[in-house]
C-alpha cells in the first residue's frame, strides 16, 4: 500500500475549474484538514460499487469513533461529504481514506468554510 497526499483547493471565486484525482484500491489518501474541514467528492464512472473508508482516529469519552464508509455507485456514482478537523484529523492533521475499487473512481478536494 502506498501513500498519497491529496491537496485541498481554495476556492475563492464561483466557477473555478474543480481538480479530479484518480482513486485507486491498495493506496491510502491523506488529506490535511484545514480548520473549516475538508469537502471530498467521490465520482465513479466504471463498473463496479466502490466502497471509501475513512478512518476516524478519536474517540468519544474513551470509546472508538467506528470508521466512516461511503458507498459510491458504479458508472454514475456522485457523493461528497464536509468532514470536520475535530472527527477526521490524526496526530498529524490528516483525514486518510482508502477504497476497495478504484476503476473510473477520481477525488475532488476542496477547503471546507471557515
Amino acid at each position: 500500500m502506498g501513500d498519497v497526499r491529496l491537496t485541498p483547493q481554495d476556492f475563492k471565486t464561483a466557477g473555478e475549474a474543480v481538480t479530479r484525482t484518480a482513486i485507486a484500491a491498495g493506496n491510502n489518501y491523506q488529506v490535511r484538514v484545514p480548520p473549516g474541514g475538508v469537502v471530498l467528492n467521490w465520482r465513479k464512472t466504471g463498473a463496479g460499487a466502490a466502497t471509501i473508508t475513512i478512518v476516524t482516529p478519536n474517540t468519544v469519552d474513551g470509546l472508538a469513533i467506528a470508521e466512516r464508509t461511503v458507498t459510491v455507485a458504479a458508472t454514475t456514482g456522485d457523493m461528497w461529504g464536509l468532514y470536520r478537523r475535530e472527527d477526521y484529523a490524526n496526530a498529524s492533521g490528516d483525514l486518510v481514506f482508502s477504497t476497495n475499487e478504484g476503476t473510473g473512481l477520481t477525488c475532488a478536494v476542496g477547503q471546507g468554510i471557515g
